[in-house]
């Protein structure tokens, strides 16, 4: 080939200049080809823990991206269960007590003793946790180990074999490199579990060991939340390092649709996209860098955020539910002189509720201090001042608060995610983003109260039915796919659109005619509503299960009807849901037996919440703040009327 290149050559002629530019393209091609075999190049290193010390010391010049994880799994915890987790791209759990160490051949082939045992474990929970493995899946580009505990579950196949690597690792720049770039000549991903400890030279060895590999796809990834991370609050978040050589910023997903927050199942999808791979099974999406000026600095500032604003919805969810307690036992004791005091502190609360929405916009979060003296303060004088006047302040601020919570979800959803009733336990991991099951009952409850409140105060009938059919419309709008994303709530949301329809524009007509249009109505709402998901770009958790369902199976259903139902469970028996509900239940009671009038639309709330309750993992949450409103309502619309 090349004799007949240089006869070809020779026998044009050609000048000494265009042989050179020949050649140049010659090696411009085969360079190429060597450079595009690096790019798929992944290394996922495991360390013992990770805080912003060390990051800043160990990728300080490097680009990288960086944000948080959430590595909390099913249930029994442990590292075998992350492991597997980010083996199957999704969160499982497994008995580490399965797991009986590693074994490697005389053909270097490696062994995971007590795999066999693991594997039937996740099956028994998880029917299709097999059809995912990512050893398995990228078999054929080769997944190789360095390390000697169980983080070889993230490179073994569905027989739990690992076909190169070491099981015994030495912490010394030369031993590292040399045999990465061995196994990584037999493979595309290698999984590096590197223990930091406390000492210096293992933060300088790992800081060696990634700029000597930078140009390849490079993820740190802590298996337990650093001794100066670990906040009560906080069990399972943690840091995240993600180098893909060509920008610096903070991570992002389609999964979280957070700047900053990726999941479990996004490292998997994103391995898998490295490898040119595409698996429409995935629950994960690929990561993206969302390039910042500074991400080492955003990212300690949305740490702090973070955990401040969980500690300000424990601290306010503490009051509202304590509120209910309170006015469960004085109403229990018929002690109604107290109905006046209640009536304030009530007053308070959903006064409280509307000004978190609003301080949502600011960045106060930061300063917790700062943030309690001026929410409680404001919130304080608000309620002293419409106390004083003669007005439903209820009802005002009930539509006042409807307003913000539409304005958010449609233009602005930070607003909502930075107050405490619509804030996102980040650390729980269960829901990035949307509307969380506390805010969605604050939305409809708050719906009903001011589209009622509005009602009384226009006498055309035309515009209430109009005024109605746009309020309960946009409800469904604002929980859908394309906004809100809590489908429990979606479909709550629809079903108060049809009671409202049948109360207010059917006159309560209970044909058979109008109960199959209600019925046909509500099918094409959420029919139309997964249309929509289905075809657009970001596809939300709802319809990404459904496409499980159709790709697994009804055996996907199965799995994770058990799991929602049983977090149903379990935070509706576990105070202080249990004793809230109860109190209120209680409140109920007895208000309805004392209050000189009883309103129709009093049920309409109660039935909602019900529907909210029995929809939704954390449905209590929405039982407990609808109620709350209710409670609230009957006791201003009533309180005069009792002579008190």
């Amino acid at each position: 080939m090349y004799t007949k290149l240089y006869y070809l050559l020779k026998g044009a002629n050609m000048k000494k200049h265009n042989i050179i530019f020949i050649l140049v393209l010659l090696i411009i091609f085969f360079s190429s080809g060597i450079s595009y075999g690096e790019e798929n190049k992944a290394i996922v290193i495991i360390v013992d823990e990770l805080n912003f010390q060390t990051i800043e010391k160990i990728v300080n010049e490097n680009d990288y991206g960086m944000g948080f994880i959430n590595i909390k799994t099913r249930k029994p915890y442990g590292n075998e269960s992350f492991y597997f987790s980010l083996a199957t791209g999704r969160k499982v759990g497994a008995k580490k007590e399965y797991y009986k160490g590693l074994y490697k051949d005389k053909d270097g082939t490696i062994h995971i003793l007590g795999f066999e045992e693991l594997y039937a474990y996740l099956k028994k929970r998880n029917n299709n946790v097999h059809l995912n493995i990512l050893g398995e899946k990228l078999k054929k580009q080769g997944i190789s180990y360095l390390g000697e505990d169980s983080s070889a579950i993230i490179a073994a196949d569905s027989k739990g074999k690992i076909k190169s690597g070491e099981i015994v690792i030495d912490y010394n720049d030369n031993w590292l490199i040399n045999k990465t770039n061995e196994h990584l000549s037999k493979s595309n991903i290698l999984v590096l579990s590197y223990e930091i400890g406390d000492t210096k030279s293992r933060i300088s060895t790992l800081k060696n060991y990634i700029n000597n590999f930078k140009n390849y796809n490079i993820m740190i990834i802590p298996n337990k939340v650093s001794s100066n991370m670990k906040y009560i609050v906080n069990n399972s978040l943690v840091p995240v390092v993600y180098i893909n050589g060509e920008s610096k910023g903070l991570l992002k997903t389609l999964s979280t649709k957070r700047e900053g927050f990726i999941t479990v199942g996004d490292v998997y999808a994103e391995l898998i996209s490295t490898q040119g791979e595409e698996n429409v099974k995935t629950i994960g999406n690929k990561i993206d860098i969302i390039k910042t000026k500074d991400n080492y600095k955003e990212s300690k500032t949305l740490y702090i955020k973070t955990i401040n604003l969980i500690l300000i919805a424990s601290i306010f969810h503490g009051i509202v539910y304590f509120l209910q307690c309170y006015i469960s036992y004085f109403l229990y004791k018929n002690r109604l002189d107290k109905l006046n005091q209640i009536n304030l502190y009530n007053y308070f609360i959903l006064i409280n509720i509307f000004l978190s929405l609003l301080m949502g916009v600011s960045s106060l979060h930061i300063n917790i201090f700062l943030y309690l003296s001026v929410n409680l303060l404001v919130t304080y004088i608000i309620t002293i001042f419409i106390a004083e006047k003669e007005v439903s302040g209820i009802g005002l601020f009930s539509t006042f608060t409807y307003g913000i919570v539409l304005f958010g979800i449609f233009f602005y959803p930070e607003l909502i995610y930075n107050s405490y009733i619509g804030f996102n336990n980040l650390f729980y991991g269960a829901r990035y983003y949307g509307f969380n099951n506390g805010i969605m009952g604050v939305l409809l409850v708050s719906s009903i109260i001011s589209y009622f409140f509005i009602k009384d105060l226009i006498k055309s009938k035309f515009l209430q039915n109009t005024i109605c059919i746009l309020f309960f419309s946009i409800n469904m709008v604002a929980l859908s796919a394309s906004y809100g994303t809590n489908t429990g709530g979606f479909i709550t949301s629809v079903v108060l659109f049809l009671i409202m329809i049948y109360t207010n524009l059917l006159g309560k007509d209970w044909t058979v005619k109008n109960v199959i249009t209600l019925i046909l109505v509500s099918i094409l709402i959420f029919a139309i509503n997964m249309y929509f998901d289905y075809h657009s770009q970001d596809k939300s958790h709802a319809i990404g299960f459904l496409m499980r369902i159709r790709n697994f199976g009804f055996t996907e259903f199965i799995d994770m009807f058990k799991i929602k139902f049983k977090e149903l469970i379990k935070w509706t028996v576990l105070p202080p849901f249990s004793i809230v509900i109860i109190a209120q239940i209680i409140s109920l009671k007895k208000l309805k037996n004392i209050v000189p009038n009883y309103k129709s639309e009093y049920n309409i709330i109660i039935l909602t919440a019900i529907i909210g309750f029995i929809l939704n993992d954390t449905g209590m949450i929405t039982f407990i703040y609808m109620m709350h409103y209710l409670i609230s309502l009957i006791i201003y619309e009533n309180i005069n009327k009792m002579n008190l």
